[in-house]
């Protein structure tokens, strides 16, 4: 088999930076196995972080700030992809492709035009660093009628999937986002979707509670310390989209700053406290996954381990809680497997560019409800040198590639 080095870049809806992660991989298509070389998190500057949540925010933002954050973001994207590589001790020359699927700050997969943006212009990416760069992957989901969301269900098929485990794998960034892998072992049984909010929401909160001056709960600490307002989280735990079956994803401000607002002024008129406004937030968090599980998993299989990837995997209590409502269920990261659960979603645009070169379509219709299977991305050439290899390597993918999707 051919060995071909592949980085993938990625930043959540939390906004707190850029994973990066460089692959070697052998084979191709569906027969794609991969092994992580470096893996890096490159956090934001806060002026960038600041731009970045207004412009994922429900307020205006000047086009001229958005096409300045687009350029900043691409050179942010470019620079974590040049320090993957050099703490590797690896040459970009030998890289064949960069994934780059951008920040999202616009995703509306509903009404008559639905819609996805994520900035971060790819032209800067491959001018950088003379590497094609491969972007915005969910647009052409949302084209073909799909949630654009989960876009890990193909990468989560070929890492993850086992003969006689049904397993769900919960990444737990800005948003709580579950893809489901039968024991059957076919791409047409997996399912995916997005539970409700993680993150996204703590974040928030955490910044409506102090002030801006703490961006996030580390750990969970003080979450720990509340108790749980039971009549605000059942309050919260009926919102519609909760309630809604996949597929499904969440726009991007339905859990962000004015949930929060609204969210401080309930729990002061409770007489609640920051301890416990986090700690019923984190319990909503965590029942959003475990009653999403239970609603909307095929009936008659037994979920029989739950793999864990994101952020969230750091928080004490939100772990405790899932444990504990998922009693008799195995639940580990995905590091147990050889992914390090920061590094999965990273890892996961790196193969998602790997399909697209090896002409493989990589959305999974029956979790994001698109007609049918696509291939995924726009190409930025980078080098005359590098663009010429993928054009070779291109050409030489000869297999039926549709019909290779359909058969599994």
């Amino acid at each position: 088999m051919t060995t071909r080095w592949i980085i993938g870049l990625a930043s959540g809806s939390s906004a707190d930076g850029i994973d990066a992660a460089l692959l070697e991989t052998e084979g191709s298509g569906l027969d794609l196995q991969v092994r992580l070389v470096h893996a890096l998190h490159q956090p934001y500057a806060r002026d960038l972080r600041t731009l970045i949540l207004r412009a994922s925010g429900s307020g205006s933002c000047e086009t001229k700030q958005l096409s300045l954050l687009h350029r900043l973001l691409g050179e942010t994207f470019a620079a974590a992809a040049r320090q993957v590589a050099d703490r590797a001790s690896f040459s970009l020359q030998r890289v064949q492709c960069i994934g780059c699927p951008g920040h999202t700050v616009w995703h509306e997969p509903e009404g008559r035009f639905p819609s996805t943006l994520g900035l971060g212009m790819p032209a800067v990416v491959a001018e950088r660093t003379g590497v094609t760069t491969i972007s915005d992957f969910r647009t052409r989901d949302v084209v073909a009628g799909g949630q654009g969301v989960p876009l890990a269900g193909m990468a989560d098929y070929l890492l993850f999937r086992h003969p006689q485990e049904n397993r769900v794998v919960v990444h737990l960034g800005g948003l709580a986002r579950l893809v489901y892998l039968p024991a059957t072992g076919r791409i047409q049984e997996v399912l995916g979707f997005e539970a409700g909010p993680c993150n996204i929401l703590l974040d928030a909160l955490m910044r409506q509670l102090t002030g801006g001056r703490e961006s996030f709960d580390p750990g969970g600490k003080h979450a720990v310390q509340g108790h749980c307002l039971e009549p605000l989280l059942e309050r919260w735990l009926n919102h519609p989209y909760l309630l809604r079956r996949p597929p499904k994803s969440l726009p991007r401000n339905l859990f962000g700053e004015d949930f929060a607002i609204q969210a401080v002024q309930q729990v002061r008129q409770m007489e609640g406290s920051l301890h416990d406004l986090l700690c019923t937030a984190t319990h909503f968090v965590a029942q959003g996954i475990t009653r999403s599980l239970r609603r909307f998993l095929p009936a008659g299989r037994a979920l029989e381990r739950v793999l864990l990837s994101g952020g969230g995997v750091r928080n004490g209590l939100l772990w405790h809680l899932l444990e504990q409502q998922l009693a008799g269920v195995p639940m580990e990261r995905t590091d147990a497997l050889g992914i390090p659960a920061a590094a999965r979603k990273a890892m996961g645009f790196a193969m998602l560019a790997a399909l697209t070169v090896d002409g493989i379509p990589a959305n999974v219709p029956s979790a994001t409800g698109a007609a049918g299977a696509r291939l995924l991305g726009n190409l930025t050439p980078g080098s005359s040198t590098n663009w010429a290899r993928c054009l070779a390597w291109m050409a030489n993918q000869t297999s039926p590639l549709a019909m290779a999707y359909e058969e599994m």
